[in-house]
């Protein structure tokens, strides 16, 4: 094997690499700076979507991409002109021990960046597939409104967000997606306040769904001077729903996901004054500031999505 290229193909390929990452963390600069001035600025309302957090993240991992892939290609140019154009011997003679283990932590860190890269566009994919289940929610969830109920999406309440809150005179609902851990998961049901996935006993917390609820039964109570009851739904989308032991939400498939308009408590109903102002409420809430890093994102579409640990 011929040795006399290694010095200079390591030598081009670091250069090459400095290149790529410098471009990476000055545009990683670049927002950081603008996030830190944007706390400065009178912040415009977001829009109430359906999924507008996986809009959100959408929006912040393809810019994470651009600035990937902008850096890969800064990489690979520069690696053609050097290895095509540059000059060879301004590097200090070395022993052929260090050029090795020099390469050998280049080809680290590149399929390092190369195994984030690929993480990423998966991450992606997912977020995609969980948009289209989040507009055909919305979709299904036209027959409330004609049935004379309100529908918000993705009200930020209590540290997270509630998917849907229907209003009308049977009440406050609260509609939830989620999806299974699996693929292979063909049941669920309900289990000591979680919910519980079939075959492999899957489990799956509903904390942050129930803090929600909490956190939104307590404001719409301040907001109309009385005792308000929210209903939560949650629907499951490709599972058998079995029936559950415990009292808990009420769990539907995309396909009945519907059904909870006949879920009645009389104790739920509401007066026209209370509708009124709870929509005013409603309406004053979906339009405060969204979460904005990748990071908070994933902790609300937390058992919709699983975040990969480098994107």
């Amino acid at each position: 094997m011929n040795w006399s290229l290694l010095p200079a193909l390591i030598a081009f390929t670091a250069v090459a690499l400095a290149i790529g990452m410098s471009y990476l963390l000055l545009s990683r600069l670049v927002d950081t700076t603008v996030r830190l001035l944007q706390r400065f600025r009178r912040s415009r309302p977001v829009s109430c979507r359906p999924g507008e957090v996986v809009h959100q993240a959408l929006k912040i991992t393809g810019r994470r991409w651009d600035q990937y892939r902008t850096a890969a290609l800064l990489f690979c140019v520069s690696l053609t002109l050097l290895v095509g154009l540059g000059r060879h011997g301004w590097w200090p003679e070395q022993s052929v021990g260090i050029y090795a283990a020099i390469g050998a932590v280049l080809l680290f860190m590149l399929g390092f960046s190369s195994i984030r890269m690929i993480q990423l566009v998966r991450y992606r994919m997912r977020l995609s597939r969980l948009l289209d289940t989040h507009i055909e929610v919305a979709q299904r969830l036209t027959e409330a409104q004609l049935r004379g109920n309100r529908v918000y999406h993705a009200v930020p309440i209590g540290g997270g967000i509630i998917d849907n809150v229907i209003v009308g005179s049977n009440g406050v609902y609260t509609v939830s997606l989620v999806t299974p851990p699996m693929q292979a998961c063909e049941s669920v049901s309900f289990l000591r306040r979680g919910l519980l996935f079939q075959p492999g006993a899957i489990r799956h917390d509903l904390h942050q769904y129930r803090k929600s609820i909490t956190a939104l039964t307590r404001e719409l109570s301040e907001c109309v001077d009385g005792s308000v009851i929210v209903q939560p739904v949650v629907i499951v989308p490709d599972c058998l729903i079995e029936e559950s032991q415990e009292e808990g939400p009420l769990l539907v498939s995309m396909e009945s996901c519907m059904s909870f308009v006949g879920w009645k408590d009389k104790q739920a109903f509401l007066m026209e004054d209370d509708i009124l102002l709870i929509n005013d409420w409603l309406s004053r809430q979906v339009l405060e500031h969204q979460p904005r890093s990748l990071r908070q994102m994933a902790d609300c579409l937390h058992g919709q999505v699983d975040r990969p640990v480098l994107a």
